[in-house]
Order: C-alpha cells, then structure tokens, then sequence
C-alpha cells in the first residue's frame, strides 16, 4: 500500500465543507499506512440535536458516522465520506419525518 505524503491532498477544503454543511458536529480524522478513518456525529451544540432525539427517537445518529478507507486514500476523502453519510441520513430523516 501507498502512504500519501505529498502534495497537499485539501484537507482544510474537507473540513470547510464538512462545518459549512454540518455546523456544530464534532469531527475527527486519522491516518495510518493501512488506511485513513474519519468519523463524525452530532453534539448538543448542533441544530440537528432536536430532530436527532435527545430523547432518543432516531438511533441511527447515537454511533455516529464512520470511515476506514484503505490505502491510498486521503483525509480529505475519509472527512467527505463521512459528510455524505450524515448529510444522507438526515435528508432520509427528515423525509421519513415529513411522512409521519
């Protein structure tokens, strides 16, 4: 496997998206020669607490959202997985919640 050490692979343009699109979610990423992770959930800072289920009514939010992305990859690509998986999960929520 590749390690990617150079050039510069937009990580600060992920992270831009990520905070653009899900303000107030906790994020982090890491990197290894195997593989890049990244994983993502909601906080209580965030909006989408309410509809999520402080209470509890929608679990698919507890674990939060989750990247292991073999090698090469990037930080950048893992942070943007993990940002659609949340961006869909919430579009299917609200959905489902438009439904009810």
């Amino acid at each position: 496997m590749t390690w990617i050490t150079s050039p510069a692979t937009g990580l600060e343009e992920a992270i831009a998206r990520f905070k653009a699109d899900l303000p107030g979610w906790w994020f982090s990423v890491g990197e290894c020669q195997v593989s890049c992770d990244a994983s993502c959930a909601p906080t209580s800072e965030t909006m989408d607490i309410g509809i999520i289920g402080i209470q509890g009514s929608d679990d698919r939010f507890d674990s939060g959202f989750h990247a292991d992305l073999e090698q090469p990859s990037t930080l950048a690509e893992a942070l943007d997985h993990v940002r659609i998986q949340a961006l869909d999960a919430l579009a299917a929520y609200r959905k489902e919640s438009t439904h009810d």
